[in-house]
């Protein structure tokens, strides 16, 4: 029989992040029921075709009513495009999960946002801040004392060490490094393989090992 109190948990996006994110789910219900697993909004509505899946796409992001037991992961890779969903159904009463993997280790002086998702095998340690509506995919990790802004998208084996300040929707590549106590500010874009070593002034892109700074 199902709870009344039990929220019915909607994802964002129905491309491969959020595909993950319906399987980290389900992971944790298996640890103890938390939603139930309505669906996806996504404005495809046939993103869904020739994948095997066990929910459907419900609506069109914009089309879809907002039920009262409803709660909300958004899936949406681009940390702007990300915000803005997240902004435009915020304003029509939407309410927001922390996605933490069980499989995750989350520090207990560590403070992680709301509508965070951390993958299974992410580490946040001590005293680490990780802002609202992040992502921090497979084998990354945020060291003691990082702090990381809003909308922050962290690929899979990304190294963010300690005491290291990251702005707002910064984005790191696959395998990207950040040295200790390094400062990015915001909309910064890390590609993948490079490591930081400098301090980083906002929207730059930054590439290499050291990574200097794309010149567009």
């Amino acid at each position: 029989m199902k709870n009344d109190d039990m929220k019915n948990l909607v994802i964002i996006g129905a491309g491969g992040c959020g595909r993950e994110v319906l399987q980290w789910a389900k992971d944790i219900n298996r640890a103890g029921k938390r939603w139930e697993i309505k669906g996806f909004l996504d404005d495809d509505l046939d993103a869904l075709d020739g994948k095997i899946c066990s929910v459907r796409v419900l609506a069109k992001v914009d089309e879809y009513e907002i039920a009262p037991n409803d709660e909300f992961v958004c899936c949406i890779g681009n940390s702007s495009t990300r915000k803005c969903v997240v902004d435009r159904l915020k304003a029509k009463g939407a309410a927001f999960a922390t996605l933490i993997h069980p499989n995750a280790v989350v520090a207990d002086s560590s403070t992680v946002g709301e509508g965070t998702i951390i993958y299974p095998y992410a580490l946040i340690s001590d005293n680490a801040v990780v802002g609202e509506g992040c992502i921090i995919n497979m084998y990354s990790s945020v060291a003691h004392d990082s702090v990381l802004g809003e909308y922050c998208t962290i690929s899979a084996h990304c190294d963010i060490t300690g005491m290291c300040t990251l702005g707002d929707r910064v984005f790191m590549g696959t395998t990207s490094h950040v040295v200790p106590g390094s400062k990015i500010g915001d909309d910064v874009y890390i590609c993948a393989g490079s490591t930081v070593m400098t301090r980083v002034r906002d929207g730059k892109k930054m590439l290499g090992n050291p990574a200097k700074i794309v010149r567009f």
